[in-house]
């Protein structure tokens, strides 16, 4: 295909909040390349879209952007690709990434603070309870709404490893069947309000109906939820959800930063 169309793949790519790579070839005039070469649109939904000038470094470039599509937080570079004759080509890869989602289930008064929070980090948030009364604008400003209940999950939401999930409906049924729906998906974090006994109960009486989770579902499971700050107020247990939050979308674990040779360094990924 045109680099045109890898392009055109790239800007569709964005417009649709999907994961994806535009590598971009720095070096003109070469051999390799021609006029109608020199982009490659790489993704996790379809086929690999453009020509970089050749078999050998079109593979290179996908084993890395495939390699970058992985990673919590991918970042754009130059690589200088080495080609097996010795010829060396400098390539951008440009690397988007849909916005992190944070999803919460129930829209009671201290799910509030949470939103707000959330929104002025810049996260994508969705508020997902079936009461429209206190699913609303006004009290959600900013936010995506989805009024539905736990029967019609699976046709109103869409969960990706990009969406953290907050369970607050402050109701141990809703909770325990909102559990068996997030558990199932592919986030990489679904904290639940209240007490570890609260989460046992809920986990046994799933555990009844014949639902039993892995190892792997369950470590993404963090109950009770939020980092340990001493929260008393809503405002503040907003806060110990969201730091709570970056930190696992960061790879950390939360706490103080006294005493560290080094502060806020990127994460390895």
């Amino acid at each position: 295909m045109s680099k045109q169309s890898a392009f055109e793949a790239w800007l569709a790519c964005i417009e649709a909040e999907q994961a994806g790579v535009l590598a971009t070839i720095l070096q003109t005039g070469s051999p390799l390349t021609d006029p109608e070469s020199g982009r490659l649109f790489i993704s996790g939904e379809a086929e690999p879209m453009g020509d970089l000038g050749g078999a050998e470094i079109n593979e290179q470039i996908i084993k890395i952007a495939s390699q970058k599509l992985k990673e919590n937080n991918p970042k754009s570079e130059t690589v200088i690709l080495i080609l097996s004759d010795g010829r060396e080509f400098p390539i951008f890869i440009d690397v988007y990434m849909p916005p992190i989602e944070l999803m919460i289930f129930g829209a009671g008064h201290d799910a509030i603070p949470v939103a707000n929070y959330s929104v002025s980090l810049g996260l994508k948030t969705t508020i997902v309870d079936s009461r429209s009364f206190y699913n609303s604008e006004e009290r959600f400003p900013g936010t995506h709404r989805i009024v539905t209940g736990e029967d019609t999950f699976q046709d109103k939401l869409t969960i990706g490893n990009r969406t953290y999930i907050i369970v607050m409906n402050h109701h141990l049924e809703k909770d325990q069947q909102t559990l068996k729906f997030v558990l199932n998906s592919s986030s990489p974090y679904v904290g639940l309000l209240g007490p570890r006994s609260r989460r046992m109960r809920m986990l046994d009486g799933l555990k009844e109906q014949g639902i039993v989770f892995s190892e792997q579902q369950l470590s993404r499971l963090y109950s009770p939820i939020g980092l340990d700050i001493g929260a008393q107020t809503s405002e503040e247990i907003a806060i110990s959800i969201l730091a709570e939050v970056i930190a696992v979308k960061n790879g950390h674990t939360g706490g103080f930063l006294q005493g560290s040779e080094v502060i806020h360094h990127h994460t390895l990924n």
